[in-house]
């Protein structure tokens, strides 16, 4: 997990077992027992006349890595395998797999490696071992960076049970530099009592164990730590100590430092029932700092207030301390903080440290009394207000949420231990609006059962445990004030797993040090900054200052990587919604406690105006598709957006909220799994207003370049209104993504004439878009694949509607010398359509290809094709008596088509030109007049190879 860099770093607090540990009385288990190595050719002796090793396939997804095998370059002066990358953007690796001895179980293996750095930078020189059958969780065995000579590498892996292979695979992965590894060997361990202990580029050392035959089951774990290698556990050396939990990491190395580890396995009773084997490791020699983002907090603590601070790394030097307006004093960074009294706060709320005579970042005074976040006393009292109002939205979810509190966890879908977090929440916030201490009582109960059947017990699935610990922090956090101090204590001692889980946990999607967009960020370390804001100085938790920055700085750069200034993100509706209903609660702590380092990150992207103009208001609340976005529902996450709305647009989002997913929308979510959000956030004393009848800034296209995606609406009244979202993938991150240069969805008149794949990205029908030879995009790549290279050459937004210009580039999506559009959507009747679209698509290219330009409609719709009209050929899609008329000018050499419900107008050669003009409406569809390159609808003409003069009047 990143940790930033640091001299020396203190853990968190943990608690003590009440019976000390006599741990010299701990038995070392036999030294485990291991089969032969399970790994062909791990010494890199046989090679392929590719000059690759025999037996691993290479995997090169991204940049210009190289493989190979050198002679002589191995520790013993035999051959070793090299990987080379010369930028972050690298993806290299060589891959096997061996076939896991007993699956049905969980299998422990010991990794061993020989391992030299070269100058090595980045997010991963390691060997990754991924557990195919075993669900989600890798590891990453004797990760490196830097420049050291050969070094022996030994770690131990846990395959879940349902692992039937492991997949081996010495990598650079998002790594720069010269990687080699000889003498790679995969054993199965026979006997149990090993320890793990893996240090990481910024300084941690992570550890795992593993005890099996002892005379009775653990009740708790001690970690021990010594720099002598042949040490006796002692209280002196005990450094943690764990319940319930197999790995954790040590935050109090030093740079370039060896120490030597043993866990001491514990009765209930607190007698010793067994002791690891040491395991020894030696910290990077330099640690690595990935933090970004400067970070204040201000917490009171008794009658002082703590300042903590972290800044960006590489920062240094002094900062002035700011109280109000007046000046504290003057600090050096390394610091990390000062303790103010009441005397040198002068009774300021407001904080800043200022930096070569910048502000750097500021905090408000953040208290530690429960509830600290969210089910604030001013959120408390108004929803108290929204939900005494009858007949409303905030009432309906209020009382449909005491009904699944009373009917228990039964009333809530999914696992047990989804079931019971999100019951907890629920009743923790009814004790909060009711004060029955009942409810607090209930929730205690959903705390335990969820917590104790949580996948991060028997598995290293980081999401799945992730969505409910953020429940867990509300469930504590509402609970406090009316749990017994046993039950606070039954709930720390939870909140200890908990940490542990997090600091070990691994993706790829949350450890790239320059790539935090994807969902998994949002959920894994939305998470974690709720439960530790939650907790931080109760019990055994200090007030954990260096973690909280870390997790705000990652937040930070999640929000400005994955979302544009209009809210969109390239992994689609649902996704946006999941990551986000569990990384706000993390943002919203994080601004309750005071810290400001996310307020404008959170305010900045426009969510509630994205969901306006993508959300219709058909019967099913079909939206806009993008990414894996399905075409159907509402966004659960909707209510936590009322406060980031400017409040001039806010009347407008209610209006549009309520008849979606309001109480009598088309798609109610008062029993969505954000109900409480919907209680908690309302917006009390707002007059929902007509959009139609709003400032430009509700109705004007939403246009983003940097991603390439754009949204426009003709009007908010009903199933008719026209909806366009158009795509062009000019860049691309870690997570979900469609494949969308030159894509189109459309909805109007109810329906759906134009749609796109969700998850069904194999299921080419579905695309929306122009495909070559048979593929969406990229085709120098057996699968498909999105590069991001998409630009725009022109966007703007018609005045007076919703409609507008765009002029796209996509020639290096489709690798492909010319792939350029043109598109005019004008939204206001045109010669008796509600709308019209005009695209010109041009393609061109050394070779001949095969071009289809392609629609696909919903389910249901007829499609009619071929007729001529004034020298173009027509199509038609009809839906009861709703239409989409198209017409193909210049038609000379166009074959169209419908394969699998999808509409294609199909040219071949070295070029291809789409002029194509669609117009949507309900009864006849409207006729038209062509003249070469133009084509009149009433009293509007549109020349294709110049849609960018058109300036259509208001509506």
């Amino acid at each position: 997990m990143s940790r930033a860099a640091s001299t020396s770093r203190r853990l968190p607090r943990s608690a003590v077992l009440a019976t000390a540990v006599a741990a010299t009385l701990a038995a070392t288990l036999t030294p485990p027992a291991f089969a032969e190595s399970l790994l062909p050719n791990g010494g890199f002796e046989q090679v392929t006349a590719a000059g690759l090793p025999e037996g691993w396939g290479p995997w090169k997804p991204a940049g210009n890595g190289t493989i190979a095998v050198v002679d002589g370059a191995g520790p013993d002066g035999s051959r070793a395998l090299e990987l080379r990358g010369d930028s972050a953007d690298d993806r290299t690796a060589v891959g096997r797999r061996v076939t896991n001895p007993n699956p049905g179980k969980v299998q422990f293996f010991r990794v061993s490696l020989d391992v030299r750095a070269e100058k090595v930078a980045g997010y991963a020189a390691a060997v990754r071992v991924q557990y195919v059958g075993g669900g989600v969780p890798l590891s990453l065995v004797g990760r490196t960076s830097g420049t050291h000579d050969w070094r022996r590498v030994t770690e131990y892996v846990a395959a879940p049970a349902g692992t039937t292979e492991l997949s081996v695979e010495p990598m650079l992965d998002s790594a720069s530099g010269r990687y080699l590894i000889d003498n790679l060997t995969v054993e199965a361990v026979d006997a149990a009592g090993v320890t793990t202990a893996s240090p990481q580029p910024t300084g941690e050392i992570e550890l795992a164990w593993n005890f099996a035959g002892l005379a009775a089951a653990p009740a708790a774990y001690e970690i021990h730590r010594s720099a002598d290698p042949d040490f006796t556990p002692s209280a002196d050396t005990r450094i943690r100590t764990l319940k319930n939990f197999t790995a954790a990491e040590d935050a109090t190395t030093a740079p370039g430092s060896a120490y030597t580890y043993k866990v001491v396995a514990l009765a209930a009773d607190g007698t010793p029932l067994g002791t690891t084997a040491p395991a020894t490791a030696t910290g990077a020699a330099v640690f690595e700092d990935q933090q970004r983002t400067d970070v204040l907090s201000a917490t009171a603590v008794g009658k002082e207030t703590r300042l903590a601070w972290r800044f960006t790394a590489g920062a240094t030097g002094p900062v002035s301390v700011y109280a109000g307006r007046h000046k504290v004093g003057t600090y050096d960074i390394a610091d990390g903080g000062v303790t103010l009294t009441n005397g040198q706060r002068r009774g300021a709320d407001g904080f800043t440290v200022v930096r070569d005579g910048k502000v750097a970042a500021t905090a408000t005074r953040g208290s530690l009394q429960h509830p600290r976040a969210e089910a604030t006393r001013d959120r408390l009292a108004d929803a108290r207000k929204a939900v005494a109002v009858p007949g409303s939205t905030p009432q309906k979810a209020w009382q449909q949420l005491l009904e699944r509190v009373q009917a228990g966890p039964s009333a809530y879908g999914g696992s047990v231990y989804s079931q019971n977090c999100v019951w907890g929440s629920e009743a923790a916030l009814a004790h909060q609006l009711t004060r029955e201490e009942s409810y607090a009582q209930r929730a205690f109960e959903g705390f335990v059962a969820s917590e104790q059947d949580l996948p991060y017990l028997t598995t290293t699935n980081l999401l799945e445990s992730a969505n409910c610990i953020v429940r867990l922090a509300q469930i504590y956090d509402w609970s406090y004030d009316a749990w017994t101090d046993e039950q606070r204590a039954r709930a720390h001692e939870a909140f200890q797993r908990m940490e542990a889980f997090f600091e070990v946990g691994h993706h790829p999607n949350i450890d790239r040090a320059n790539d935090k967009a994807s969902n998994w960020v949002a959920v894994i370390r939305g998470a974690e900054l709720a439960m530790r804001l939650a907790i931080r100085g109760d019990g055994p938790f200090d007030l954990q200052e260096r973690r909280i920055a870390d997790l705000t700085d990652q937040l930070r750069r999640h929000l400005d990587g994955a979302y544009a200034d209009t809210g969109w993100d390239q992994e689609g509706l649902d996704y946006l919604s999941y990551g986000l209903t569990i990384a706000a609660p993390g943002i919203k702590s994080s601004l309750d406690a005071g810290i400001g380092a996310l307020e404008r990150s959170w305010n900045r992207p426009q969510f509630a105006g994205l969901l306006m103009r993508s959300l219709s208001l058909r019967e099913k609340t079909d939206r806009l598709q993008w990414g894996v976005g399905n075409p159907q529902g509402g966004v659960a996450v909707s209510p936590l957006f009322f406060e980031s709305t400017p409040k001039e647009q806010l009347p407008y989002w209610l209006w549009h909220f309520e008849r979606t997913m309001g109480v009598g929308g088309t798609t109610p979510m008062t029993a969505s799994s954000q109900a409480l959000a919907t209680v908690l956030y309302w917006p009390v004393g707002v007059t929902p207003r007509d959009p139609d009848r709003g400032p430009a800034s509700v109705r004007r296209a939403f246009l983003d370049d940097h991603g390439g995606a754009y949204q426009f609406r003709s009007r908010y009244q009903d199933k008719d209104d026209v909806l366009v979202g158009l795509t062009n993938r000019n860049d691309t991150h870690l997570g979900w993504n469609g494949y969308e240069t030159f894509g189109l969805t459309l909805i109007a008149d109810d329906a759906t004439w134009a749609r796109s794949t969700a998850k069904d990205l194999t299921k080419r029908e579905l695309l929306s878009k122009p495909l070559i030879d048979g593929r969406p995009e990229r085709r120098s790549v057996a699968n498909d694949d999105s590069l991001g290279q998409g630009s725009t050459l022109q966007s703007r937004a018609y005045e007076g509607q919703g409609g507008g210009f765009l002029s796209l580039d996509g020639h290096l999506n489709y690798e492909v010398a010319k792939a350029r559009r043109d598109i005019a959507v004008d939204l206001r009747p045109v010669g008796g359509a509600d709308s019209v679209i005009a695209v010109h698509d041009a393609f061109a290219d050394s070779v001949p290809h095969r071009y289809d330009w392609q629609l696909s409609p919903e389910a249901g719709v007829g499609i009619t094709f071929g007729e001529t009209e004034s020298g173009a050929k027509t199509f038609l899609f009809r839906k009861g008596d709703s239409y989409l008329k198209g017409w193909v000018l210049d038609p000379d050499g166009a074959e169209l088509s419908v394969d699998k419900g999808a509409f294609r107008v199909t040219r071949t050669g070295t070029d291809a030109d789409f002029r194509i003009v669609l117009a949507t409406g309900r009864g006849t569809p409207p006729a038209a007049v062509a003249d070469g390159t133009m084509l009149t609808l009433g009293l509007t003409t549109y020349n294709l190879d110049d849609l960018a003069s058109h300036r259509p009047s208001a509506r």
